[in-house]
């Protein structure tokens, strides 16, 4: 079986790595967060490549300077959402449970 050969010496799973080496991770995100991240993350790239695409050239006045105040604004929102994903500590395995 060709299968079994392959998966004996390919390198194991993501999960499996995690599990084995589980203090590798300090922090943890919600799904919620996650999908938050990406949404703010795919804004700022849709507004800079129109910025970048348009160089302003094509652009009424107020145009650029909204797409501006927007890439700033989402880039701020990523910079707390990150700072929340970072303050959210994993628990170590030999630290005691509080309360």
């Amino acid at each position: 079986m060709t299968t079994s050969r392959t998966r004996r010496g390919a390198r194991p799973s993501i999960a499996v790595r995690a599990k084995r080496n589980h203090r590798a991770y300090a922090f943890g995100a919600t799904l919620e967060q996650i999908d938050h991240l990406d949404q703010l993350l795919r804004t700022i790239s849709a507004h800079s490549d129109m910025v970048a695409v348009c160089s302003g050239a094509q652009l009424d006045d107020a145009s650029l300077s909204t797409l501006g105040e927007s890439i700033f604004d989402s880039a701020r929102e990523v910079r707390g959402l990150v700072d929340a994903i970072y303050a959210q500590r994993l628990r170590s395995p030999d630290t005691p449970r509080e309360g």
